[in-house]
């Protein structure tokens, strides 16, 4: 559900389902830049910081995963998830609303 008080534009609705999308192909990248560079716009910051930290979460567990033979099993799992994840959050972010992702680290606040 959307916390703010004026809908937020088209233009910011598109950019932070962008994001999220070349988030797929770019990883932190794509939410990084949005984040630092339209800090003006309240909700694809928001949007941007949400990506960011679940592009960190998924790093971190690629990075465990890949100490064993069985985590590197479970990899393309993690990506098909992180992939279905990444079009719901920008389906969400096109309707207007932030898409909080589950079991996420929130380390950018």
């Amino acid at each position: 559900m959307s916390t703010y008080v004026q809908e937020p534009g088209q233009d910011s609705k598109n950019l932070a389902a962008i994001t999220h999308v070349a988030s797929i192909f770019f990883a932190f990248l794509a939410p990084l830049l949005v984040y630092l560079i339209k800090s003006d716009d309240e909700f694809v910051k928001s949007t941007a910081k949400e990506g960011l930290n679940f592009a960190i979460t998924v790093l971190l567990v690629y990075m465990l995963l890949g100490i064993s033979v069985i985590g590197v099993a479970l990899m393309p799992v993690l990506w098909l998830a992180t992939v279905v994840l990444y079009i719901l959050a920008a389906k969400t972010a096109s309707e207007g609303q932030v898409y909080r992702f589950p079991l996420t680290w929130r380390l950018v606040k």
